[in-house]
């Protein structure tokens, strides 16, 4: 999710996530948009579809699913109650990525770029030793926000 930010180009204060909220069940990430309103994401990547898979959003309360493959009946669910998804798997899926954000109505910009390099550029400071120390990106992306005083600067930025 992370790596999605950084090549639309989402602030990191729309993905940051220090102050999620609490709930009863946890969600995989959580997008904000700028007033703050925040959007539980599943993330399920498993190799093959798996229909069960997708009910974890349900179940959840989530508003965003990114899966690596969706069925049709699945896509179909979700957009008949307003659950917006993301298909992987399918030739340039993650490019959908970006109406999600435009519906939530968080800042981004269109990738236009080339893929190969800028996920070499992101995953290279995801995946820095920092990161590996930890167990999660999370605590690299904290110390970044709070190096910065500006909590709206990008992860990443492409020229």
């Amino acid at each position: 999710m992370v790596t999605l930010c950084a090549l639309f180009q989402v602030p990191k204060k729309c993905f940051d996530q220090k102050n999620l909220p609490e709930s009863e069940r946890e969600s995989d990430f959580y997008l904000f948009d700028e007033t703050g309103k925040n959007y539980p994401c599943e993330v399920k990547l498993m190799g093959k579809g798996n229909p069960e898979s997708a009910d974890a959003v349900f179940a959840r309360g989530g508003r965003v699913l990114v899966a690596n493959k969706l069925s049709d009946t699945n896509k179909q669910q979700m957009d008949r109650d307003g659950i917006l998804w993301v298909e992987l798997q399918t030739q340039d899926g993650y490019k959908r990525f970006e109406q999600v954000l435009k519906a939530l109505s968080i800042p981004c910009k269109p990738f236009t770029g080339n893929l190969e390099e800028a996920l070499e550029k992101i995953l290279s400071l995801i995946l820095s030793d920092d990161v590996q120390d930890s167990v999660t990106p999370e605590v690299v992306l904290q110390e970044r926000l709070f190096n910065n005083n500006s909590a709206s600067e990008l992860l990443i930025e492409f020229e």
